[in-house]
C-alpha cells in the first residue's frame, strides 16, 4: 500500500375577543395555564426528552396592556415546550448508549459479560496495519482540534476500503491512546457484520428510524479503546440517512466523545449523494486497487469530491518488485 498527497400543544385556548386584563378571573385563568405548562414540562423532561430552556411569565400587574400580549407570550412558551425532541439536537439516549459503552467492565473469573455482544475481534497483519499508519499520519488535520474525523472512500466495491478503514482506526486508537470509533456509513451494501462476526440487524439506520439506541459494538478489535458502530441492515434509500446524520448533528454528538472517528463511506463515484456522504468527514482518503482501479475512475472521482478535499489515494493491493530501500529514493 502506497499514499500520495492529492487535497425535527398542548392547544392553548383562543382569545375570546378582548377580555379585560384587571378582571381577577383573567389573571387567575392566566396563571392556571402557566402553571399547567410548566407541570407538562417537567413531565416531558422525565421521558428523556430535549427541550429547550422557557420560563412563562407572571401574570402582568400594568392593566395598560390588552390580555393579547400574555396569550401570545404563553404560546411562545408552549411551542418552546413542545418542540420535537429530536431535531438538530440529540436526545439523552444517544449519549447514554455512548456513555454504557465506555463504561468499564467489571470482569467476573469463569464467567462471560452478558452486557457485552459476542463478536469475533479480527486481527489484521501487522505490517497491514503499519502501512495504514502511514496513511492517516500523511492526513493534515487541523493541529487545533480536539476530535479528527477521517473518511475513507473508494470509486467502486472491491478496492478494499472497509479493510483499511479498519487498519487506519486501530493504527489510530494504537498510537493516541483515545477512544477510536469506527463507524459504518455503507447503508446499501454493510459489512461489518462479516468482518465481526456480529448480527447484521440492529445498527445505526434503524436508530436513526427511531430506534431507542444507537448500537455501539465493543471488543471488535484487539485494541481495547476501539469501538464501532455497524451500519444495520440494508437500505434502499441510503441518502435519506445521510440527511439526517446532518440534520441532526450525529457527527457533532460523536466529537465530544471520541478523539478519532473513522467512517467507512460507500463508493462514491456512481451515487447521486456522494457530496452529503462525503461531507460528514473533516478529511478524505481514496482506496484504489493496484491494476483493477482504472486512472479515469479516480480522476473522476476526485473532480467530484473536490480536489481540496482529497488528503491522498491509498493504492491497495500493490505487489512492488524492487526493494524498500531502492523505492524510498525513487
Amino acid at each position: 500500500m502506497a499514499t500520495s498527497s492529492v487535497k425535527d400543544r398542548r392547544p392553548v385556548p383562543e382569545e375570546p375577543g378582548q377580555p379585560v386584563v384587571s378582571d381577577d378571573d383573567q389573571v387567575q385563568a392566566a396563571a392556571e395555564v402557566s402553571e399547567t405548562i410548566k407541570s407538562a414540562a417537567v413531565a416531558e423532561k422525565s421521558q428523556d426528552r430535549t427541550h429547550k430552556s422557557a420560563t412563562v411569565p407572571e401574570p402582568s400587574q400594568d392593566h395598560t396592556n390588552g390580555s393579547s400580549e400574555l396569550v401570545k407570550e404563553i404560546e411562545e412558551v408552549t411551542a418552546a415546550i413542545e418542540a420535537p425532541a429530536e431535531g438538530p439536537q440529540l436526545s439523552a439516549r444517544f449519549f447514554e448508549s455512548i456513555n454504557e459503552a465506555l463504561a468499564p467492565r467489571k470482569k467476573l473469573p469463569g464467567f462471560a459479560d452478558p452486557h457485552m455482544e459476542r463478536v469475533n475481534s479480527i486481527q489484521l497483519p501487522p505490517w497491514f496495519i503499519d502501512r495504514c499508519r502511514g496513511a492517516y499520519l500523511s492526513v493534515r488535520f487541523d493541529p487545533t482540534a480536539e476530535s479528527r474525523v477521517l473518511g475513507v472512500t473508494s470509486a467502486a466495491y472491491g478496492e478494499g476500503k472497509t479493510s483499511v478503514a479498519i487498519g487506519i482506526a486501530t493504527a489510530m486508537a494504537v498510537d493516541t491512546k483515545k477512544p477510536t470509533l469506527l463507524v459504518e456509513c455503507d447503508f446499501a451494501d454493510p459489512s461489518f457484520y462479516k468482518f465481526f462476526g456480529i448480527n447484521e440487524a440492529g445498527g445505526l439506520s434503524e436508530w436513526l428510524e427511531g430506534g431507542s439506541r444507537l448500537r455501539i459494538v465493543r471488543g471488535a478489535a484487539i485494541v481495547p479503546n476501539l469501538f464501532v458502530i455497524p451500519s444495520g441492515l440494508p437500505q434502499s434509500e441510503p441518502a435519506k440517512f445521510f440527511y439526517q446524520l446532518v440534520d441532526r448533528n450525529v457527527l457533532e454528538g460523536l466529537r465530544g466523545v471520541f478523539g478519532n472517528v473513522v467512517i467507512d463511506l460507500p463508493p462514491t463515484l456512481n451515487i447521486s449523494y456522494s457530496a452529503l456522504a462525503c461531507a460528514l468527514a473533516d478529511r478524505l482518503l481514496i482506496v484504489a486497487r493496484s491494476r483493477v482501479t482504472l486512472t479515469d475512475d479516480l480522476e473522476a472521482l476526485v473532480r467530484r469530491i473536490g480536489k481540496d478535499r482529497v488528503s491522498g489515494i491509498v493504492l491497495n493491493g500493490t505487489d512492488f518488485r524492487t526493494p524498500k530501500w531502492l523505492r524510498m529514493l525513487l
